[in-house]
């Protein structure tokens, strides 16, 4: 029996073997594809990143890339489900630094009106038979992405009030969007909450337990369907913490940072999404690109529940002919290989 890639992401995130294994990506550049697959895309001609006509523009985009890469899902524009950080425009540099600083991330945050809730679904509407994921966070990486680093640092060690005092407006409107996303249409949450370098986490594990994580339980306990937590680096250290929150996924899985063993064996129901190294997607070759993606379906989908996808985005500094190659072998590894005598995989499904 046909199933649609939004099934498949779905009978993935719910831990079910499926074949074709589905692929989902975060943050595709849409001129890599143009190049790599020799096609141009419907161009955005709204400039205005707020507009509804932009959005929808953006979703037939999605689609078009979906088309050509075989990627299953599609994101719907940050604007209607992700709180804002609250940065300079055009970099990194949080601009919260004070309790009086609170006041432009009251402003900043978008307005659930109807009209914001009737938007979003009509936006869900396009997905054809593409599974909607709607980007949220959980509070841990935006606690400290949105306020200015040093101000950060001191408030984490003399005024842990102003950091439960932001996350509580960040928790609030989150349940809010979380609440009506889960029966408008949405069919799956990503949580991207950055909060680790290479070498472990940003912040103490001892932060994380004490101020941050009875925000994000407050969130998890509002989410009704699958869903992926995301954090690029090493956070080995706090594992059990964050699993605790119940995501169905981790990624990405930056190469060199998570112990996948240890993930497959202590945390076997978890399904494992990403790890294909973007640095050899800028630097390697197509065959490199081959042969990293082969390994990662032999390492991480031992216990048949790994998700294809690269270690973090398709950026604009990945060659083309390497992005293709990554696809192509996504969807040559993902092929269900029947062993003899049997024609389907026990428990799983089959397009």
């Amino acid at each position: 029996m046909a199933i649609t890639p939004r099934d498949r992401v779905v009978y993935a995130l719910e831990g079910q073997a499926v074949y074709p294994s589905p692929c989902i990506e975060h943050g595709v550049d849409s001129r890599i594809i143009e190049e790599a697959y020799g096609i141009r895309l419907t161009p955005l001609t709204d400039g205005d990143p707020h507009s509804f006509n932009r959005h929808l523009q953006m979703i037939e985009r999605e689609i078009e890339i979906n088309q050509q890469t075989g990627r299953c899902n599609i994101e719907i524009p940050y604007h209607y489900t992700m709180a804002p950080r609250i940065r300079a425009g055009g970099s990194n540099h949080g601009l919260l630094t004070d309790w009086g600083s609170l006041k432009t991330l009251r402003l900043a945050l978008v307005e659930l009106s109807a009209r914001h809730w009737d938007n979003l679904k009509r936006l869900i509407d396009k997905k054809r038979d593409y599974a909607v994921g709607a980007c949220i966070s959980t509070g841990i990486g935006h606690i400290w992405q949105t306020m200015e680093l040093m101000a950060f640092s001191i408030a984490a060690h003399d005024d842990p009030r102003l950091l439960r005092a932001i996350l509580e407006i960040y928790t609030s409107w989150t349940c809010r969007v979380i609440s009506v996303c889960n029966h408008i249409g949405v069919d799956f949450f990503w949580a991207f909450d950055d909060f680790a370098f290479k070498t472990g986490p940003i912040y103490s594990p001892q932060l994380l337990r004490e101020v941050v994580m009875p925000y994000a339980r407050a969130v998890a306990a509002e989410i009704k369907l699958p869903w992926v937590f995301h954090s690029d680096g090493n956070f080995m250290a706090v594992l059990d913490d964050i699993v605790s929150l119940g995501m169905n996924a981790l990624n990405p899985l930056e190469p060199g940072c998570m112990d996948v063993d240890y993930l497959t064996q202590h945390y076997p129901n978890l399904v494992l999404i990403g790890g294909i190294d973007i640095d050899v997607l800028a630097r390697g070759t197509p065959d490199e690109v081959r042969a990293i993606t082969r390994a990662c379906f032999r390492t991480m989908n031992r216990n048949g529940k790994y998700i294809p996808s690269s270690c973090n985005s398709i950026p604009r500094f990945a060659k083309p002919e390497n992005v293709r190659a990554m696809f192509d072998e996504i969807a040559e590894c993902g092929k269900y290989q029947p062993r003899a005598g049997s024609s389907s995989p026990p428990g799983g499904r089959v397009k």
